[in-house]
C-alpha cells in the first residue's frame, strides 16, 4: 500500500499514534522512578519527619512524587502506549477493531491525565511555599534534613512532562481518529471485509456524518 493510497485524515492519525510510543515509554519511567524511590529508606524517613512536623505544628505537608499505587497506574497508562506500536500500522491499513481500541485506549489516557492534573493544580503544595512555612514557623532548621532526605529534584519535573506529553498525545489520537473516521470511513469499511458488521463506534460515527450539512467536506 502507498501513502497516496492511504488517505490524509489517516495517516495523520497513524502517526499520532505512532508518538503514544515515546509518550508510553516516559510514562513508565516516570512510574518506576516513583516506585524506586517509595521502595528506598529515605522515602520512609521523608515521610516520618513531614507526619512528625504535621503532627506538632499543623503545617500540612508539600506534595510529592506519586505513592506507590499512582506510580503503577503510570506504568500501566503507559504500557498501554508502547501497545501503540502494533495498532498504529493497523490504524494505517484499516483495521476497525485496531481503530476502536486505539480511540479507547487514548480516551482512557487523557481523562486520567486531565482528572491528575487537575487534582495537582488544585491543591498546589510546592515545596518552596512548604519550606517558608517552615522558616515562618521558626523551625527552618528542619529544611536541611527535608532535602537531605528529598529525590532528586528533577523527579517532579519528569513526571510531570511525561504525565503532559501522555495527555496531549492521547487528546491527539481521539481527534485525528475521530476526523479520520468521520471524514474517510470507507477506508475503514473496506478494509474490515466485512462492512455490514459494524460496532459502536461505527453507529457514534453514523450519527455524527448524520448531523453534517450536505455541502460538507471531509
Amino acid at each position: 500500500m502507498t501513502g497516496s493510497e492511504v488517505p490524509r485524515t489517516v495517516r495523520t492519525a497513524t502517526l499520532l499514534a505512532w508518538l503514544m510510543v515515546p509518550a508510553g515509554a516516559l510514562l513508565i519511567t516516570a512510574g518506576v522512578l516513583d516506585l524506586v524511590w517509595w521502595a528506598a529508606p529515605d522515602a520512609h524517613r521523608l515521610t516520618a519527619l513531614l507526619h512528625d512536623i504535621e503532627n506538632e505544628y499543623g503545617i500540612i505537608p508539600p506534595a510529592l512524587i506519586r505513592d506507590g499505587r499512582g506510580a503503577v497506574t503510570l506504568i500501566v497508562l503507559g504500557t498501554a502506549g508502547l501497545a501503540y506500536a502494533g495498532m498504529a500500522p493497523l490504524i494505517r491499513k484499516g483495521v476497525r477493531w485496531a481503530r476502536s481500541w486505539a480511540l479507547g485506549g487514548a480516551i482512557g489516557v487523557f481523562f486520567f491525565g486531565i482528572i491528575t492534573i487537575g487534582a495537582d493544580a488544585s491543591q498546589p503544595r510546592y515545596l518552596r511555599d512548604y519550606f517558608g512555612t517552615l522558616t515562618a514557623a521558626t523551625i527552618g532548621d528542619r529544611i536541611p534534613q527535608i532535602e537531605a532526605a528529598l529525590y532528586p529534584a528533577f523527579y517532579n519535573w519528569f513526571e510531570d512532562l511525561a504525565q503532559g506529553i501522555g495527555t496531549a498525545v492521547a487528546f491527539g489520537v481521539v481527534t485525528t481518529l475521530i476526523w479520520a473516521v468521520v471524514a474517510d470511513p470507507d477506508h475503514f469499511y473496506i478494509r474490515s471485509g466485512r462492512a455490514e458488521d459494524s460496532d459502536e463506534w461505527d453507529e457514534a460515527i453514523a450519527r455524527i456524518r448524520a448531523t453534517r450539512k450536505p455541502g460538507d467536506q471531509g
